[in-house]
């Protein structure tokens, strides 16, 4: 976008905008109290300071503007640093329904390029077993948007999963056991099961209830997952038993990792104290490992960061402000990408949220941001154009990040959410503080509690599930529950800018620090100067609104030869495991924004 940001080249230019009447001057509310200064002069409706037509656009405040005046910009936003950009057919993307999940989509794992497990609890859902009992997990393609029922021993709800460095799937922890006419599952409080990905229908459940080598070690509901630098997986909290809100007596405030240390039969979990302090509010706490092979844990309005090795908290963070924004209160969380040009800073950003266990309780609007490589890190608070509870945070291909799913009144659990909201919002880490949201095509399905979405290799976005009743009910209830798949397509995959393609073999296999050549066919170069970026991402196990080990990066590029449309770059995978845990990763090339297919590789 072109900014003119002088008031001399504002008056000189007053054909391609109009002036307010100029009134006193008020105080912008993000900007200390004061009004906005001249190179950044319009107070948004949310109250920061800005100079985008975002900022400045309908919703401006001109009172706490500078000099009392909203300048109305009529830019073109298509022009970015003085240069033309692709002009997307659907600038606020599109919504299309494409498939039914059989059991509702509480869990959701992408085993491979073209496979989606979908994992419920054991209730009464329309995909059946051979032997007529209701299914509660399934294998759903892609290419085909059909699924295929899988039988499971243990009761998979409220479980979390991670991925071990082959791509095997570990699912963890569970709830209690139950016998119906309709479905039968044994107790999951306890259960490790085990997902080797294929892709020709061969592959099933592995489970061994009964042996202590196949279980944790003690009942986890509501449990995080995260791979650790080693391969490792890192298993925390918890609960002793399905409830509505964690306790003292029912709390698991440990962590263990898998596979178990040996002798294994003789492994004992970890005490942590952060896991007691965090109380009420600290079910499926949100992870991620760090530059220093250390972990960053949030709970509730808390957060630190854990040496697992030493078993000990190396430092203690503010807590973000405006309330709990875990279970039941449950906000969205994320690692923001992260970029080798910023040496690689982690920023975690998490929205929304709700003021209280209450029906009528209203969802937070705010936005908390930390800089984990500051010094003294501390939360810079943003505002949502609107509330938001129980929202899923997507890294999108672009680095952009896509919160939607969620309501606006109530909290987590079962009939305790009204007023959805169908509007996703796009939120730009690289834009100025109160410039960074902005608002998509909404839904026509409202997704509420239990839903699930996450960004495909295609660059598209899967979003499923929405089951707020105790048990399956498809009328009288507010909320039925759904089954039907949205396929949700970005901006970027509808400009005038033919989609780039990778015409060269990515290594299946990729060693940290191992440099490769990939050619890359930006099939036109006439209108748009070629501008290619790589990204580096990984998907992680989805649920509750916690994506677990969800992240992506930038990676270093050179580039070298071109021949026509084709150009050679060699690449750099990320240096070490710290950046980018082992396990299934998805490489993808973006030229002027525009992405490639993802290519699935394993970075071991």
């Amino acid at each position: 976008m072109v900014f003119i940001r002088k008031l001399g080249l504002l008056l000189a230019a007053a054909s391609i905008f109009s002036l307010t009447t100029v009134v006193d001057a008020a105080a912008c509310k993000y900007n200390d109290g004061l009004e906005c200064p001249q190179e950044t002069p319009c107070c948004s409706a949310h109250g920061h300071c800005g100079n985008s037509p975002l900022a400045c656009g309908a919703g401006c405040n001109p009172s706490a503007s500078f000099h009392g005046r909203c300048e109305r910009f009529s830019v073109d936003e298509n022009i970015y640093n003085g240069k033309p950009r692709p002009v997307p057919s659907l600038p606020k993307g599109s919504f299309k329904e494409v498939g039914l999940t059989g059991v509702a989509a509480q869990h959701i794992a992408l085993v491979t390029p073209t496979k989606m497990l979908i994992i419920d609890k054991a209730e009464n859902n329309p995909a059946k077993l051979p032997s007529g009992k209701a299914a509660y997990n399934v294998e759903y393609d892609l290419t085909t948007n059909e699924f295929r029922v899988l039988d499971v021993q243990t009761n998979t709800f409220c479980s979390g999963g991670g991925f071990l460095p082959n791509g095997t799937l570990i699912s963890a922890g569970g709830a209690e056991s139950r016998l119906s006419h309709a479905f039968t599952t044994e107790t999951g409080f306890q259960s490790l099961r085990m997902w080797k990905p294929c892709e020709d229908k061969s592959c099933h459940w592995i489970e061994s209830p009964s042996d202590r080598e196949w279980q944790l070690t003690g009942n986890r509901w509501y449990v995080s997952v995260t791979t650790m630098p080693t391969g490792e997986l890192f298993i925390l909290g918890g609960s002793n038993e399905s409830l509505a809100i964690n306790r003292y007596a029912t709390n698991n405030p440990t962590w263990e990792i898998f596979p178990k240390p040996k002798p294994a039969i003789d492994y004992q979990p970890n005490f942590m104290q952060f896991m007691v302090d965090a109380l009420p509010h600290n079910l499926y706490p949100n992870v991620y490992s760090l530059p220093d092979g250390n972990l960053y844990i949030f709970a509730n309005q808390k957060s630190i960061i854990f040496n697992v090795k030493e078993n000990k908290v190396i430092k203690q963070l503010p807590d973000i402000p405006g309330g709990p924004r875990s279970y039941p209160l449950t906000g969205s969380h994320v690692l923001l990408p992260l970029d080798p040009a910023k040496n690689h800073a982690h920023e975690i950003l998490v929205c929304g949220g709700s003021e209280a266990m209450s029906t009528r309780a209203k969802a937070l609007q705010t936005c908390g941001r930390i800089n984990l490589n500051d010094a003294d890190p501390q939360w810079e608070m943003d505002t949502m154009p609107s509330p938001r509870l129980m929202g899923d945070a997507i890294i999108l291909a672009d680095g952009k990040v896509m919160l939607l799913n969620g309501c606006k009144t109530g909290y987590a659990g079962f009939l305790r959410g009204s007023d959805p909201v169908y509007t996703p919002l796009i939120y730009d880490p690289a834009a100025p503080l109160g410039q960074r949201f902005t608002e998509w095509v909404p839904s026509n399905i409202a997704r509420m509690y239990h839903s699930v979405a996450m960004l495909l290799p295609d660059g598209s976005v899967f979003v499923a599930g929405s089951n707020q009743n105790s048990e399956v009910r498809y009328e009288n209830v507010p909320f039925p529950t759904e089954y039907r798949v949205e396929s949700f397509t970005p901006p970027y995959l509808t400009t005038d800018l033919a989609r780039p393609e990778i015409v060269s073999k990515v290594p299946e296999k990729m060693a940290y620090g191992q440099k490769f050549e990939v050619t890359i066919d930006v099939k036109a170069t006439d209108r748009y100067e070629p501008e290619v970026t790589f990204m580096l991402g990984r998907k992680g196990f989805v649920t509750h609104s916690t994506h677990m080990s969800q992240r992506m990066t930038k990676l270093v590029a050179t580039q070298g030869k071109q021949t026509g449309t084709k150009i050679t770059y060699t690449v750099e995978a990320p240096p070490n495991a710290n950046l980018m845990p082992p396990g299934p990763h998805y490489f993808h090339a973006l030229n002027n924004g525009v992405p490639t297919h993802a290519e699935h590789l394993l970075l071991n």
